[in-house]
């Protein structure tokens, strides 16, 4: 099922058979997490508040993930028709072994939802201004630093680039207005982007595995203790740890 979904939207299935795992993410649309180096770094989620509201809620653990600086290069500005399964050679490497899709989403409908100062991010889907498309959840500063790298990238655009930015997600998207990616790199060339005005272009990786929520372990290890966060969070702590028994 979730093949043939991986497919219709445009990925490429690939099996991952020896990547390391120091970049992994879990769980299902709704209720995922991204661990680097081992450690989770994002939970998202449904809130259980009511209302059809989203959040996200990032580790206050400061150590950061390994290098790129190859896939970076390979997708400063990549040839139109490169295969999307080598251009993301670098990252699959990274990952924990197993199926995952590829594809190039080009003139993507996204909204970014950067995170506050208490570590979460909250939005409401199918709002009609502002929250269209997917939910990109950035993994670094937002808006990034660096005024002349936007600068660089939103000239390269204008002049007809696409450079693409990486976006890995828990599954494919079953509906593109209420679902969620994590931003794994490329947060200066979407600045850019939204710029120019121009919708941006990526390279997405979509795990394909059975439907199941991310581990409550997860979710405790980025709240860290924090009392608001953990009364915030209670709905989908309570739906995790029922779908771990």
């Amino acid at each position: 099922m979730i093949m043939r979904l991986a497919q219709s939207l445009g990925y490429r299935v690939v099996e991952v058979d020896d990547g390391d795992g120091t970049l992994a993410v879990g769980g299902h649309d709704g209720a995922s997490s991204l661990r680097v180096g081992w450690r989770p770094l994002i939970v998202e989620g449904y809130t259980g508040s009511g209302s059809i509201d989203r959040f996200a809620i990032r580790t206050r653990d400061a150590r950061h993930r390994e290098s790129l600086r190859d896939m970076r290069e390979r997708l400063r500005f990549p040839e139109r028709d490169a295969d999307p399964v080598e251009l993301a050679a670098p990252i699959l490497k990274l990952l924990a072994p197993g199926a995952y899709g590829v594809r190039r989403w080009p003139d993507a409908n996204v909204h970014i939802e950067p995170f506050g100062e208490n570590r979460s991010a909250w939005w409401y889907p199918y709002e009609a201004i502002g929250t269209e498309g997917t939910a990109v959840i950035p993994t670094d500063h937002w808006p990034p630093p660096g005024e002349e790298t936007i600068a660089r990238y939103a000239a390269a655009i204008e002049a007809g680039q696409r450079p693409l930015a990486i976006l890995l997600r828990s599954e494919p998207p079953g509906d593109e207005q209420d679902c969620a990616a994590f931003l794994i790199d490329g947060h200066h060339k979407l600045a850019a982007y939204r710029r120019t005005g121009t919708d941006p272009h990526f390279l997405d990786i979509a795990r394909l595995a059975d439907r199941r929520p991310c581990e409550p372990d997860d979710l405790r290890a980025v709240i860290g203790g924090d009392g608001k966060l953990e009364q915030s969070a209670a709905y989908l702590m309570q739906y995790l740890e029922h779908a771990e028994k």
